[in-house]
């Protein structure tokens, strides 16, 4: 790569998921000078791995504005890219099969119905008039309904807004990983990838689960987390259709433009590693509240070493260094539960499976902003497993944010520095790298 005169890049993007391919995309677009750097292929991390939801209903209300300025690119996105990436807007059914669902529900459909979204409550019988494959005897009392939102298949959208990036200005360096991000008199300077430094006025990180290392390179603590999840396919089963996207009380259903169900089991699991005590205070309270959501897999170490490296069957995802493998028993699970609900569905044979990794934050909201402290930074990440469905609308909007505009939705409770004021859960660094007294 050839070093350009400074200052070289307006914005260098670190991550090439469907936030960094975003953001690549849209600043490239507004004329930006842009380099999008990607340590494997664009997709072949959780942007390419993930269910397939692109959904507003159920979110945490902090995030609510953001889902529903995704939605609103969602439905334009293949025509402005000029590509297919599966997107078909079939709403979000989520069942409710006890009372404390249905209370809660309606609770969260109250409080939507001020933001202007269009969630309501279904009855047992319009749940079955909008799914009918969906079982009659599987106690189904109602559900939340959101006909807005839809689904699209992860990688071919993330590869789309990609090879736009491409098209419209954007340089890329694929297969090698940044070290460090710079800095100089107060500000962020650039990035070093291997022994060369990138200058730029901006750097996004959009690292997914890189970003915690990434961030320490300039005294950042980002308490960040790592959960893999597994996601399992069905053989093609076209001439049966399911519209909505499907939660059922532990499982995520959908059907892809092929026909095969897509399902998984909400949670994944939590691999050991020698740092695991770090950030273990902070997120004792998720644990309690969710205890099967991160399964505590005591093996990781040993399994990292033995185990062989796994490709996807048939499934349009490529292999990743870090050899993120399924877990068998998610895969079950799922299956279990998908049967349960969709017994005309029952036969359909599991023909691929997967995992990826799930970058967390103890509140369960990601970051999406600048750092006030160091001009030029700015950070996208943490959406905890559901990042996809936002993922293009938080690109554009650090895309704004790297051309001097004002975000267009109002990122104050998303910002990063809101965790300055949480426990010292984002705490600036000494040299040493040890973390300073928080603020």
């Amino acid at each position: 790569m050839r070093r350009n005169s400074s200052p070289r890049w307006d914005l260098i993007v670190v991550g090439g998921g469907i936030v960094g391919c975003s953001a690549a995309y849209h600043a490239a677009r507004q004329g930006q000078r842009v380099l999008l750097l990607e340590r494997e292929t664009p997709g072949a991390a959780q942007s390419g791995r993930n269910l397939g939801f692109v959904r507003q209903q159920n979110r945490d209300f902090r995030e609510l504005p953001l889902a529903m300025a995704s939605i609103e690119l969602w439905k334009g996105i293949e025509a402005e890219l000029g590509r297919k990436m599966g997107w078909f807007q079939g709403g979000n059914v989520a069942l409710a099969v006890d009372e404390a669902t249905e209370a809660s529900q309606a609770e969260w459909q109250a409080r939507a119905r001020d933001y202007g979204l269009d969630t309501r409550i279904l009855s047992a019988s319009e749940v079955a008039d909008k799914v009918p494959l969906l079982s009659q005897g599987a106690g189904v009392r109602s559900a939340m309904y959101t006909a807005s939102d839809g689904r699209a298949e992860p990688g071919r959208a993330t590869r789309a807004f990609f090879e736009a990036a491409v098209e419209r200005g954007a340089s890329v360096s694929l297969g090698a990983a940044v070290s460090a991000i710079e800095t100089s008199a107060g500000r962020v300077s650039g990035v070093r990838l291997g022994d060369l430094m990138h200058e730029a006025t901006a750097v996004l990180c959009a690292a997914g689960a890189g970003s915690r290392r990434l961030l320490r390179s300039v005294g950042i603590d980002l308490p960040q987390e790592l959960i893999r999840a597994t996601v399992a396919r069905t053989s093609p089963s076209p001439e049966q259709s399911v519209d909505p996207c499907v939660s059922a009380p532990l499982t995520g259903i959908r059907q892809d433009s092929r026909g095969s169900m897509v399902i998984s089991v909400a949670g994944g699991e939590y691999d050991l590693r020698l740092d695991s005590w770090r950030y273990m205070r902070l997120y004792a309270q998720a644990r309690k509240d969710n205890p099967d959501a991160a399964r505590v897999n005591f093996l990781a170490p040993l399994q990292r070493l033995y185990r062989r490296p796994h490709v996807p069957p048939l499934a349009d995802i490529p292999p990743t260094r870090d050899n993120v493998w399924p877990e068998p028993r998610r895969v079950a699970q799922a299956l279990v539960e998908f049967r349960q609900y969709f017994p005309a569905l029952a036969d359909l044979p599991i023909e691929a499976s997967w995992a990826g990794v799930i970058d967390t934050l103890p509140d369960m909201v990601p970051v999406l902003g600048g750092v006030e402290d160091l001009p030029g930074l700015l950070i996208a990440t943490g959406f905890s497993g559901h990042g996809f469905g936002p993922g293009p609308m938080a690109g554009k909007i650090m895309a704004e944010l790297a051309g001097g505009r004002s975000s267009s939705i109002d990122l104050t409770e998303l910002s990063p520095m809101r965790l300055n004021h949480v426990q010292g859960q984002f705490r600036p660094m000494t040299d040493a790298g040890v973390p300073k007294r928080s603020r």
